[in-house]
C-alpha cells in the first residue's frame, strides 16, 4: 500500500527544529556583524570629512583659503556675504573670492551633505562646525553629533582611537547634561 505524498509530521518538525537552531546561531552574528558596518560606515564618512576640511593640496582650506564654518560647505556651494547662511570657521561671511575659488575646486566630498546635517549610520551630525577657540589661533573644529548612543559612541572610539576615552583622541563626548559626541578636527590658525 503506498502512503500519501508530501512529508509526515515528524519530518516537519524536525526541519523546523533545524531551521531555528541555524536562526539562532546566525542572528546574533548578523546583528553584530551589521553593528560593526553601521561604525565602520560613520569612521569612514568623519575621515573623508576631515580630509576634504585638512588636506593640503585639494583640501577645504588649501582651494578656499578658510576654513568652513559648516560640514555642508564642502558639498554645498557657500553663499558669499551672508554668515547667517555660510560663515567660516569663525563666523566671519564667506567673500565673493572665496565663493568663487570653491566654484572652480568643488566639491570635496564625494556625497551629498544636505544643510540640515551631516547624515551618518549613526546619527545626524549638525551642520555647524563647532570651532575652539573661536579665533584665529591653532585649535580644532568639532563635528557635534546630540541623537547617538553612549553604546555607539564607546564602538566607534574604540575603532577610530582604540579606546582612549572621553576626552581625548579624534573622538570625545561630554555627559554633563545631554549626551554629545564630538568628531574632533585639529586646524590651522586661520578662518
Amino acid at each position: 500500500m503506498k502512503g500519501h505524498p508530501g512529508f509526515s509530521l515528524i519530518e516537519i518538525v524536525i526541519a523546523a527544529a533545524i531551521v531555528l537552531i541555524l536562526a539562532g546561531v546566525l542572528i546574533p552574528q548578523l546583528s553584530t556583524y551589521f553593528d560593526q558596518q553601521r561604525i565602520t560606515d560613520t569612521a569612514t564618512t568623519l575621515a573623508a570629512v576631515r580630509d576634504a576640511i585638512t588636506d593640503k593640496t585639494n583640501g577645504f582650506y588649501a582651494k578656499v583659503v578658510i576654513n568652513p564654518g559648516r560640514v555642508s560647505q564642502l558639498s554645498n556651494r557657500p553663499t558669499a556675504n551672508n554668515a547667517a547662511v555660510d560663515d567660516n570657521s569663525c563666523g566671519a561671511q564667506v567673500t565673493g573670492a572665496q565663493q568663487t575659488s570653491w566654484d572652480n575646486n568643488a566639491p570635496f566630498v564625494k556625497f551629498l551633505i544636505p544643510r540640515s546635517g551631516l547624515p551618518t549610520p549613526l546619527g545626524t551630525a549638525e551642520d555647524t562646525l563647532n570651532r575652539i577657540p573661536f579665533s584665529a589661533t591653532v585649535g580644532v573644529t568639532r563635528i557635534v553629533f546630540k541623537t547617538i548612543d553612549q553604546a555607539d559612541i564607546t564602538e566607534l572610539d574604540d575603532y577610530v582611537d582604540g579606546g582612549d576615552g572621553a576626552t581625548t583622541g579624534a573622538i570625545q563626548w561630554t555627559t554633563a547634561g545631554a549626551l554629545v559626541m564630538y568628531y574632533v578636527i585639529p586646524l590651522n590658525n586661520k578662518c
